[in-house]
């Protein structure tokens, strides 16, 4: 499933003069067709918009063509938790535990600390086909995408990173979802990061997040004017999810699971977790695969 929209991007870049390399995402469009798709309310939406923004972060890593990255958390909050994937494609696709937390949904102002809860279970996992790469999996509080990210490279990868994610909403529909990382090489200017961090606590590197118009405006707000950036690669919300998949799932059923399907008479309808699109399975269809488990038996 597709949803064309041609203006998110991920785009990598490097200081010559401070040496620190700089990771810049905007998944606006893929965060608002995700919140769309899963007809989420505006607190799972806002907390989709900003795991979404930390694991394309995360998809800047990715070396293979067939590769992907995937940021799940547990979190002891109403919306239970999330689930975010990146491929090295681009493609982009996610969703939250629950959907709708009526008590926040109602607030003027969605407070995603309330949202999130406490304390959190965060699960990374770098994966191709048929193999994993590398996982981690350790506790945070509180409970963040950028805390998320800044841990796991502390901790899984020994690298020093910088970390912020900005996801904003009007109305109950997303705005802005985006995200950067700053890493500190073995030669970088302690300096130079030292002062970028002490303008990310004071809060100029959030809002020049939310208010820039290029990955270079956010980089010269924080004292970084030579930042050589490498063409940008674009994303878009892409889920792997087809008729054929659905159907190989359905298949995989009992005889006595398919007989139950069958004997209400009325389309099945199969959602997909990932996008939220769904898929109608036909009596005729699930009879076709009785039949078949029939013939399989007898061939035996």
């Amino acid at each position: 499933m597709i949803l064309p929209k041609p203006s998110d991007f991920l785009v990598t870049g490097y200081s010559p003069a401070a040496r620190l390399r700089i990771v810049f995402v905007d998944t606006t469009d893929s965060a608002r067709a995700l919140e769309q798709s899963h007809l989420c309310g505006p607190s799972a939406g806002l907390a989709l918009a900003e795991a979404l923004a930390g694991v394309s972060l995360l998809g800047a890593d990715l070396n293979g063509s067939d590769e992907t990255v995937m940021l799940r958390a547990m979190v002891s909050g109403p919306l239970k938790g999330w689930l975010t994937e990146a491929a090295a494609d681009g493609g982009l696709r996610g969703y939250t535990m629950t959907k709708v937390v009526n008590e926040l949904d109602v607030m003027d102002e969605i407070d995603l600390d309330a949202v999130l809860g406490d304390n959190g279970r965060i699960n990374i996992i770098q994966t191709a086909p048929g193999r994993i790469i590398s996982q981690a999996l350790f506790d945070i509080s509180p409970v963040s995408s950028r805390a998320a990210l800044e841990e796991y490279y502390r901790c899984s990868q020994q690298r020093h990173v910088m970390v912020q994610v900005a996801a904003l909403s009007y109305d109950g529909y997303i705005v802005i979802s985006r995200g950067v990382m700053v890493e500190v090489m073995p030669d970088s200017d302690k300096e130079v990061f030292a002062e970028m961090c002490r303008l990310d606590e004071d809060g100029t590197a959030l809002e020049s997040l939310e208010t820039c118009l290029t990955p270079q405006e956010w980089c010269r707000t924080m004292g970084l004017d030579d930042v050589r950036f490498d063409e940008p690669k674009p994303l878009l919300f892409k889920c792997r999810c087809s008729m054929e998949r659905v159907e190989s799932v359905i298949a995989a059923l009992s005889v006595e699971e398919l007989q139950e399907m069958a004997c209400k008479g009325e389309e099945s309808q199969i959602f997909c977790h990932m996008c939220g699109k769904g898929y109608q399975i036909t009596p005729t269809q699930i009879e076709e695969l009785i039949a078949l488990r029939g013939d399989t038996k007898g061939s035996k």
